[in-house]
């Protein structure tokens, strides 16, 4: 069933949450970190993101953009078997 029309807690976030959430884990990063400015802690986090490539690529698509996903959609079904896909005894 769709549901079209204003819903409670629905849509983005108010800023002042966002930001409330932002210093948050700024906070803790600093802590987790032991630095007492933003920006070390900031870059603390970003030296361990690039430990992983799971991390590298967060870092890349955040940098500089995520790729766009593009899909064949010229794909005819007269070709297709299901045999081809399922072995029947």
């Amino acid at each position: 069933m769709a549901r079209g029309g204003k819903r409670d807690n629905a849509g983005r976030k108010s800023v002042a949450t966002e930001q409330r959430a932002n210093e948050l884990i700024l906070s803790a990063l600093k802590v987790l970190y032991k630095v007492d400015d933003d920006n070390k802690a900031k870059i603390e986090l970003v030296k361990k993101l690039m430990e992983s490539q799971r991390g590298q690529i967060f870092i890349a698509e955040h940098l500089l953009g995520k790729p766009k996903e593009t899909i064949d959609q010229n794909l005819t079904f007269s070709d297709f078997n299901i045999k081809d896909l399922v072995k029947f005894k």
